[in-house]
């Protein structure tokens, strides 16, 4: 017989969503948001960054040193420490290591049963450092989300040019998985606006890694889902943003029509900010173009306006 807990949650789950989960989720991101805001404004993530990329070394070199062997840690002495830390690196190693990010911050609902078999490390890495307007850059730590990127960037006149639309999205997961955009047709995936990484690589050294510099390690960041160290910033490229984006939609009543469209739109000459192609059944779609304005068209709904050419 199940218990009572479980039958409520069952039976009784929209109860549970609308007067817990909604209030408890909208308290989070109203106190992160303000959080976020007052960490910037103060320009306090900059000088504490140095801190809490240390913190993660230390729990790496930690690790480290708890991988090797009792009889070998009592010989251990300062000027061999590096040699042993190395050694480790390069041998086999009996588990690894992951962040301490629970399951519930991401939004997938997958159960990472990973996170109870490596070692946790915490990495408390979760503001924007700087911005750069005349370099068009951003450096920021990797848990700082689209939607906080975009409340920041946008006031100021700037966007990221691949800019996936889930706000919950965070930069290192984007990075160490993969992201990709409307805009992806003149810009690439996520990883093409990347212009640094920095990282704690299993020794415990910080590494910064660009086209210039160790760039076969920055060349091998992007996919690597965090095997090869731990994310600890990253700069981006920014791009001047409008104030609008106007929408234009071409019916498509067949799969060929909708895939010349398509092609026409991306490869055009004089060029697309935004291209996308919607579906609604095999011989049935709409293809999407965009771009930034100063100034918007009132009374325009454009998801009514394709349906009703549909």
């Amino acid at each position: 017989m199940e218990s009572f807990v479980e039958h409520i949650l069952v039976h009784y789950r929209w109860i549970f969503v609308i007067f817990f989960l909604l209030p408890l989720s909208l308290l989070y991101d109203v106190a992160f948001a303000i959080r976020a805001y007052i960490v910037f404004k103060l320009a306090s993530a900059p000088t504490k960054h140095p801190q809490k990329v240390q913190a993660v070394q230390e729990q790496v070199q930690r690790r480290v040193f708890h991988s090797i062997s009792h009889s070998d840690t009592l010989k251990l002495t300062i000027n061999f420490v590096n040699i042993q830390v190395k050694r480790w690196a390069a041998g086999p190693r009996e588990a690894g290591m992951c962040t301490a990010r629970p399951g519930w911050q991401t939004i997938s609902f997958r159960v990472p049963k990973y996170k109870s078999i490596l070692t946790p490390i915490s990495v408390n890495l979760v503001d924007i450092l700087d911005i750069v307007v005349d370099e068009q850059t951003v450096t920021v730590e990797p848990l700082v989300s689209m939607g906080q990127l975009t409340a920041t960037l946008e006031p100021l006149g700037w966007s990221l040019p691949v800019l996936p639309e889930l706000d919950d999205l965070t930069v290192g997961g984007l990075v160490m998985g993969t992201g990709i955009e409307t805009s992806s047709h003149k810009y690439g995936l996520f990883q093409h606006i990347c212009k640094s990484f920095e990282l704690v690589i299993p020794s415990g050294e910080v590494v910064t890694c660009s086209v210039s510099e160790n760039k076969d390690l920055f060349d091998s960041v992007p996919w690597s889902y965090g095997t090869l160290g731990f994310l600890t910033a990253v700069k981006l490229q920014i791009i001047p943003a409008q104030r609008f984006v106007k929408v234009e939609y071409r019916a498509a009543h067949s799969l060929k029509t909708a895939v010349e469209i398509f092609n026409r739109e991306t490869l055009k000459g004089s060029g697309n900010e935004f291209v996308e192609g919607l579906l609604f059944s095999r011989d049935s779609a709409v293809i999407m173009t965009a771009n930034m304005v100063t100034s918007a068209e009132p009374g325009k709904v454009f998801f009514l306006h394709v349906v009703d050419d549909m």
